[in-house]
């Protein structure tokens, strides 16, 4: 919640994914922006979490890891990893 709050900066995905990215220093959480899912959370990354089981079956690792920092290089240029590969790279909108 702190993070949706008080974002040091906001992305979205223009790839046809409807995704908004909104990240905190190091950390990001990730929301869709699409008719069918608007304002759900699908998941967040960073080193101020643990990786949780999903986290752990995407990334590898155990579910108590903590997580590995997320910098704006990362989402703009589609470095953050996920279940199905990267997320695509995503413009900064604020």
């Amino acid at each position: 919640m702190q993070i949706l709050k008080k974002p040091d900066a906001v992305y979205y995905t223009p790839a046809g994914t409807g995704k908004l990215i909104f990240r905190q220093g190091e950390d990001i959480v990730v929301v869709r922006a699409d008719r069918m899912g608007a304002g759900n959370v699908i998941t967040a990354y960073g080193s101020s979490g643990i990786k949780g089981p999903s986290g752990a079956e995407a990334l590898g690792g155990s579910p108590t890891d903590p997580g590995g920092p997320i910098t704006h290089v990362d989402v703009v240029e589609g470095r953050i990893p996920g279940k199905n590969g990267f997320q695509p790279p995503a413009e900064r909108v604020r």
